[in-house]
């Protein structure tokens, strides 16, 4: 039997009804199952106090540990973030996408996935589902900081909006404090985020994980004239070095695996004309997530480094 919700829905709400955005929109009357509204315009009612909860997304793991969420699976990405590996459990399970045999294991009464998963109807008849599309919400209150944005929308889910709009503010202090750190180092630089593939490299905007929130919003790089009008012609992807060429920047931060490192920073420097001091590798599998936890290690990283 369908439970009768109290309604909550406020004239504000009501007003911005034609803008999708995750909120809360209703709560039983024994405050065990919420009601949410998602970004596609989608209700969902799931438990007030998830007890185990499923990530597919590889940012929600650090945000869901900052939160306080009740873990009991995430995505296999963070496995191979040393950072990740400091907080999460050593009996948490490692989620592979479309392992839905390994996700029953774990009878969740939560999945949280991105968008769009084509075993979405398959988790629904698992658990409660809810997906996020990797943008802003018009509810963020940090809508120009798309990290954060999804720290608050994972709070929105968890029932811990309060505690992600707390956790937000405080980094905003945080991250100018690091700021001022590199400031003399950085003040007037640009920089350009690359990652290292099998057949060239892979060029990043803004908030694209992979240190770019470290590197852009947190340290202030710059992006010089070249490399936006390169972004906005062709956009993100992959580059060849050749292709790179022409394009300025004062630091190079690439993202390596494991036994990839050899000769790149070399390569680099040549095909760019930049210093091999100011070539940066980075570690891939820990610069490739973008939680709050995350991004804070890769700043003080990135800050030791360029010192």
């Amino acid at each position: 039997m369908k439970m009768k919700l109290m309604m909550t829905v406020t004239l504000s709400v009501l007003l911005l009804s034609a803008c999708s955005s995750f909120r809360e929109t209703g709560i039983s009357e024994d405050g065990e199952i919420r009601q949410i509204m998602t970004e596609h315009s989608e209700e969902i009612e799931l438990p007030a106090d998830p007890k185990r909860v499923a990530l597919f997304r590889g940012i929600d793991a650090g945000n869901a540990e900052l939160l306080d969420g009740n873990l009991a699976g995430v995505n296999e990405i963070a496995r191979r973030s040393e950072y990740a590996k400091a907080f999460l459990d050593e009996d948490i399970t490692y989620l592979e996408h479309g392992d839905l045999d390994a996700l029953k294991a774990l009878d969740p009464d939560l999945i949280i996935t991105y968008t769009p998963d084509e075993h979405l109807f398959e988790y629904q008849e698992i658990a409660p589902t809810v997906q996020v599309n990797y943008s802003t919400s018009a509810f963020s209150p940090f809508k120009e900081r798309l990290y954060l944005s999804h720290l608050f929308t994972l709070g929105v889910i968890l029932n811990k909006q309060e505690e992600a709009e707390k956790l937000g503010d405080e980094w905003l202090e945080a991250s100018t404090r690091l700021q001022r750190q590199a400031g003399d180092i950085v003040s007037g630089q640009t920089a350009m985020v690359l990652s290292k593939e099998d057949d060239g490299y892979y060029l990043y905007d803004e908030y694209t994980s992979f240190g770019t929130e470290a590197v852009y919003d947190v340290l202030k790089f710059g992006i010089d004239e070249s490399l936006a009008a390169e972004l906005e012609e062709k956009g993100a992807g992959h580059r060849t070095l050749e292709g790179l060429q022409g394009i300025e920047s004062d630091y190079v931060f690439v993202n390596v695996r494991e036994d990839e490192g050899d000769g790149v920073r070399q390569s680099v420097s040549e095909a760019l004309g930049v210093p091999p001091d100011n070539v940066i590798l980075l570690d891939y599998g820990s610069f490739r997530l973008n939680d709050l936890i995350s991004v804070e290690k890769q700043t003080k990283e990135i800050i030791e480094r360029i010192k």
